[in-house]
């Protein structure tokens, strides 16, 4: 393979503005994407310690629907449930072995959603609804094999012989991946604001804290202005003055890690939809907007980074639920991933990676890959780490199921 090296790119850092969102734990499109990867985590290792190898199953489509719920200080209830869609392919069946998926995606999605959710029970509050197949793709153009070729089997495989990945992985579509290296200290900001107060530290020390939190911040310069949102259970808050003080506590929290970065001022600005005079605050039963009719759908939250950074590369390709083993767009985005990383840890040098595959041409041999970084870098060496890991991808894959990689 070639790897192409471009000088195109200067340091978002030091650049005169940016703009990052981060969509929260418990936020309905980030619920979906997490529960889609863990499903797809769960289905790829049993599978893999069962019949050898990761089989074919896509969950890039699944669905959380809205239900709703009642709403008072020091208490609230479900009136009708939030809807579960699993929606994609499975491989049912190897040889004449049946697989039985759907308890096992079923006890998966019960019990993440009854962590992540509070005042929730997963058999009365969700509605699960399945759409699962296991059609091929590829037709046929005459009928002269009988759809006897291996190509014809891959999501119901006589044996491990039909599936290339079980040996040498071919691409399953043309698609792209790309990354980027190093976060910018907004990015890191961020990041940090969010997951501290969505921690599990932090529901143990305030139950009242909720997890569908939401922040947009713009940088001009040295001037950050942050909005956050996030609500707070309302089991745990009795009245309005509780929730306002509870409002100052997280003020406090978030003016603690702002301080430690290098701005000249950070503005928060935090749940500016309450409105007391007209019955308007943040306050939700389980946590996440996804008990009041919001929806989340898989690829509509957080980017490859956990971010959604505007003026960042990033690919149309929704990770989350992907087969880990043989999906150009999922494996390509990692390794994109990997390979930024590893030139910044080595030269400090910030960079964007592109890797872009051909259907059916070997994984570990992309169409095209473009390292795209400053003047600086030191051309050898970034070739040499992009070969290494584009020639290393069953290990990319291991640490996809390990969860290694910040995909939401």
């Amino acid at each position: 393979m070639k790897i192409n090296i471009i000088n195109d790119i200067s340091n978002l850092a030091q650049s005169e503005f940016e703009v990052v969102e981060r969509k929260g734990r418990g936020h309905p499109d980030t619920l979906a994407d997490r529960l889609a990867e863990t499903l797809s985590r769960t289905y790829s290792k049993y599978t893999l310690s069962k019949y050898g190898a990761v089989l074919r199953h896509q969950f890039d489509k699944l669905s959380l629907m809205g239900g709703k719920c009642e709403v008072r200080f020091g208490g609230g209830n479900f009136r009708s449930p939030i809807r579960l869609l699993i929606n994609g392919r499975v491989t049912p069946k190897i040889g004449d072995e049946t697989i039985e998926f759907r308890d096992l995606l079923a006890n998966t999605a019960a019990t993440f959603l009854e962590k992540e959710l509070r005042n929730f029970e997963f058999l009365v509050d969700c509605r699960i609804m399945w759409e699962i197949t296991s059609n091929r793709t590829r037709g046929m153009t005459d009928n002269k094999f009988k759809g006897t070729s291996a190509i014809h089997h891959r999501f119901n495989p006589r044996s491990l012989k039909d599936l290339p990945e079980a040996s040498h992985a071919l691409a399953n579509d043309t698609a792209v991946g790309c990354a980027w290296a190093p976060f910018t200290p907004l990015e890191e900001m961020i990041l940090e604001v969010e997951k501290t107060l969505t921690s599990d530290e932090s529901w143990a020390k305030y139950p009242w804290m909720g997890s569908d939190c939401k922040i947009m911040g713009c940088r001009t310069k040295e001037d950050v202005r942050l909005t956050v949102a996030i609500p707070q259970i309302s089991t745990f808050v009795n009245s309005e003055i509780e929730y306002k003080a509870n409002i100052k506590t997280i003020s406090s929290i978030i003016q603690n890690i702002t301080d430690k970065y290098p701005f000249k001022h950070v503005d928060i600005n935090l749940n500016t939809g309450d409105h007391t005079d007209n019955e308007m605050l943040y306050l939700s039963y389980t946590g996440s907007c996804i008990e009041s009719g919001d929806e989340g759908q898989v690829s509509r939250g957080n980017r490859l980074g956990g971010v959604i950074s505007s003026r960042r590369p990033f690919s149309i390709e929704g990770l989350s639920g992907k087969n880990p083993s043989y999906h150009a767009g999922k494996l390509y985005s990692v390794a994109s991933w990997d390979i930024a990383q590893e030139i910044w840890k080595e030269q400090k040098i910030p960079c964007e990676v592109y890797i872009a595959s051909q259907i059916d041409r070997p994984l570990d041999d992309p169409w095209v890959v473009i390292i795209n970084s400053t003047k600086e870098i030191d051309v050898s060496k970034a070739d040499q780490i992009a070969k290494r890991i584009l020639g290393s991808l069953p290990q990319v894959t291991n640490n996809i199921l390990e969860g290694k990689y910040p995909l939401v």
